[in-house]
């Protein structure tokens, strides 16, 4: 019983709830995505390290606005997120194992609502390489009623590492 609790607690803390409310992921995102980035800072992003991808997490807002590339484990990718809105497991590298991309992240595609066709091909449990832009932090209400907050991103250019 107490196994069976804890999986539960565990699950529900990494789900995107479908509220529609102003403090929805969707909202905040659209609120922050709010300026254009140039091919040319597109094509200058860097991977970042071990110790800049934390720092990432632990300050997501002091990033915002810079351009990386991250690699993804899609972990969520549904009707709860929406067609351009995706959860994600980071990670500064391509990891040998799936379960080693352990940052949770939210990742918007396109206008964040249903124009998004770079990410029309992808799913859950899709292993990806991202170039992204900061849009600092986002929070959102889980699945089991708490709050969680995390980094927030724009995605520029997705492709499959498998």
């Amino acid at each position: 019983m107490l196994l069976a609790i804890v999986i539960a607690l565990f699950a529900g803390c990494a789900i995107i709830g479908s509220s529609l409310s102003s403090s929805s992921p969707d909202s905040q995102l659209q609120s922050k995505d709010r300026s254009q980035v140039s091919q040319a800072q597109i094509d200058a992003a860097t991977e970042l390290s071990e110790r800049d991808l934390a720092l990432l997490v632990k300050s997501p807002d002091s990033y915002s606005g810079k351009t990386m590339v991250l690699y993804a484990k899609i972990t969520q990718f549904d009707a709860a997120t929406g067609k351009c809105i995706f959860r994600a497991g980071i990670a500064h590298k391509k990891m040998e194992n799936s379960w080693d991309y352990d940052e949770n992240s939210v990742f918007r595609g396109g206008d964040g609502s249903s124009n998004c066709p770079s990410l029309d091909g992808f799913v859950s449990d899709d292993e990806v390489r991202i170039t992204a832009t900061s849009l600092g932090s986002v929070s959102y209400e889980t699945q089991i009623r708490g709050n969680t907050t995390v980094p927030a991103f724009k995605v520029e250019t997705i492709a499959s590492v498998k």
